[in-house]
């Protein structure tokens, strides 16, 4: 077998986005630094733990698993071959790949998008200047052309679909993002928001201190979204 990446974590099953359930994985490391991160560990690539590919082949295999699901951290940060070696891997048991990503590196998602029929992108804010300090090397520029990436792969292939996500943080969304945001997709684009909630294990203790939208507040702000996209969910994590 090629060399794999380092893999940190498996879910035997796990809510894939797609209304199924499915194997997942968590890489290590990210390029981003979202204070409500719940894999923080994962996120400043400290996890030490390295899964051996072949346990997860044997559950998938055995499973007869028709998706696989790919998270993190960001796996577009790992090394690019090592990528490209686990998603044939993947490939090669008959999987459909699904991947969760921030959608900043722009040429490796190029790249793995004819491996992958999935892919959740995170837009976590609109502003450039929010962006650049999560991480994001060129704002708000880059989240507009990977979200041209996928629109073009959907159109040009039926086994191949993706949602845009973003997550109810206060210090990040709010109307006037939403509307930001909003203006960038198609109609027929699946948004999903995520209610942001306290965990203990969020990247910054500092999260703890922010109030998460109310019920009402975030019927509102969807209600909002719907102006711009046809298929607006909203989803606990």
């Amino acid at each position: 077998m090629k060399e794999m990446p380092q893999i940190c974590g498996f879910n035997e099953c796990s809510e894939a986005g797609i209304d199924v359930f499915a194997p997942a994985i968590f890489m290590n490391g990210c390029n981003f630094r979202c204070p409500y991160c719940m894999n923080a560990v994962l996120a400043t690539g400290g996890s030490r733990k390295d899964i051996d590919i072949e346990l997860i082949k044997s559950h998938v295999l055995e499973e007869k698993s028709e998706w696989f699901m790919i998270s993190g951290g960001e796996p577009t940060c790992v090394q690019i071959d090592l990528l490209i070696n686990l998603l044939e891997e993947i490939k090669s048991w008959g999987c459909k790949i699904g991947m969760s990503t921030n959608g900043s590196k722009l040429e490796v998602l190029k790249k793995i998008l004819p491996m992958l029929n999935y892919v959740a992108m995170d837009i976590k804010a609109s502003d450039e200047k929010t962006l650049r300090n999560l991480g994001m090397e060129n704002g708000q520029i880059d989240l507009i052309y990977s979200k041209c990436a996928l629109t073009e792969t959907k159109i040009a292939r039926e086994d191949f679909d993706y949602e845009i996500r973003t997550t109810l943080y206060p210090e990040y969304i709010y109307k006037e993002s939403i509307e930001d945001i909003g203006q960038i997709l198609r109609k027929d684009d699946k948004w999903v928001f995520q209610q942001f909630r306290h965990t203990k294990n969020m990247l910054d203790p500092k999260a703890h201190e922010i109030e998460p939208y109310t019920e009402e507040e975030v019927k509102s702000l969807i209600k909002i979204a719907k102006n711009y996209s046809d298929n607006v969910l909203f989803r606990y994590v």
